[in-house]
């Protein structure tokens, strides 16, 4: 991939996962949120609750609101994987404080007895250190309050994704002031 081309010629994917708890090696996945795009176009976009094979603990259900009952019938993390995989296939992928979901990802692979992924990554929270510094706070939620961005449903997967797809546009945004951004500019 050319890293020296611009960012609206590139195919990214924004990626949020919610989990049981926050230790990848001991935690699961309980729901998969993506969204695929290209410039201001979303190309697909996944959304899936995942049964962790597991009791969701009661700090996790106080975050997402995801219960117990919500996943039971839900499929097993390696059904959701390669549709996941495939919206990620050729693409840039996105996320913010992207090693905690990397971290989940890379487990859920191994489990699954799948390759790890290749993809380049952009990680939104170091973005928005570069493109808004100053700010007290970091957190998604946080970043989309201040920015002004359409509110969502936080702490759920498909919409944590959109945000961060909402984010990384605001800081390419403000990073491009000079002109073009390249891919170089954003990854981490």
């Amino acid at each position: 991939m050319d890293t020296n081309q611009s960012v609206d010629e590139v195919t990214f994917t924004a990626f949020d996962f919610e989990t049981t708890g926050l230790h990848a090696g001991l935690d699961r996945i309980v729901e998969v949120g993506a969204v695929r795009f290209k410039g201001a176009q979303v190309l697909d976009e996944l959304s899936s609750l995942v049964n962790p094979g597991t009791e969701i603990s009661e700090d996790a259900l106080s975050v997402s609101g995801i219960t117990n009952d919500m996943v039971s019938q839900a499929p097993s993390i390696s059904e959701v994987l390669p549709r996941f995989l495939k919206l990620c296939e050729g693409t840039v992928i996105v996320a913010h404080n992207a090693s905690f979901d990397l971290g989940f990802l890379r487990a859920a692979l191994q489990e699954a007895g799948l390759p790890e992924v290749e993809n380049r990554v952009v990680d939104t929270h170091a973005l928005a250190q570069r493109a808004f510094p100053r700010q007290k706070s970091y957190g998604l939620q946080s970043l989309v309050e201040m920015l002004g961005l359409p509110e969502n449903n936080a702490h759920r997967a498909l919409d944590d994704a959109r945000q961060c797809k909402r984010l990384f546009e605001a800081c390419c945004r403000e990073l491009a002031f000079m002109g073009e951004l390249t891919l170089q500019e954003v990854l981490t």
